[in-house]
């Protein structure tokens, strides 16, 4: 046996008191770790959903005072958990349920074509509504509204305003 070969292989023994238990805690706590953030990334959506959204909470009902209303422009707010757009050109006034009636997606007003775009598959209606080309077939949803002391406010889906 060669007395000048010098074997550089320690166990935790050699290598000197608590060298073996600083591996084994860095382990523990790299697990440890890795557990908590993988826990937070399943648990978060998972809380996020069970909670009871805003829509879903007390019923807020739409109102937007007419002066608010710009000629050409689209007025965007939320009327029992659905997007509602108001518009107005010249005197007459236009509510219609945001949601475009092919994929779901919420439509955007281009106030320089006067037509409603959806972002999700290039659909476009009309001032009035009415789908005027892409994929779809079924016009916007027109909403009720009725205005009280030059304050709109947008009907309750069962009639109310």
């Amino acid at each position: 046996m060669d007395m000048n070969h010098v074997d550089k292989t320690k166990n935790a023994d050699q290598l000197g008191p608590g060298a073996d238990g600083t591996r084994r805690r860095f382990c523990q706590i790299a697990i440890g770790g890795t557990a908590a953030v993988s826990a937070a990334a399943v648990g978060y959506p998972v809380v996020a959903f069970l909670r009871l959204p805003k829509s879903l909470g007390p019923v807020e009902l739409m109102e937007v005072p007419l002066e608010e209303l710009v000629e050409g422009y689209g007025y965007w707010g939320e009327h029992r958990g659905r997007q509602i757009v108001v518009i107005r050109l010249g005197e007459e006034i236009r509510a219609f349920d945001g949601t475009c009636s092919h994929l779901g997606c919420i439509v955007r007003w281009d106030s320089a074509s006067r037509m409603f775009k959806c972002p999700c598959h290039e659909a476009k209606y009309d001032d009035l509504g009415n789908p005027v080309s892409g994929p779809v077939n079924a016009p916007l949803r027109r909403v009720e509204f009725v205005v009280d002391e030059d304050v709109l406010k947008i009907r309750d889906f069962f009639g109310q305003a």
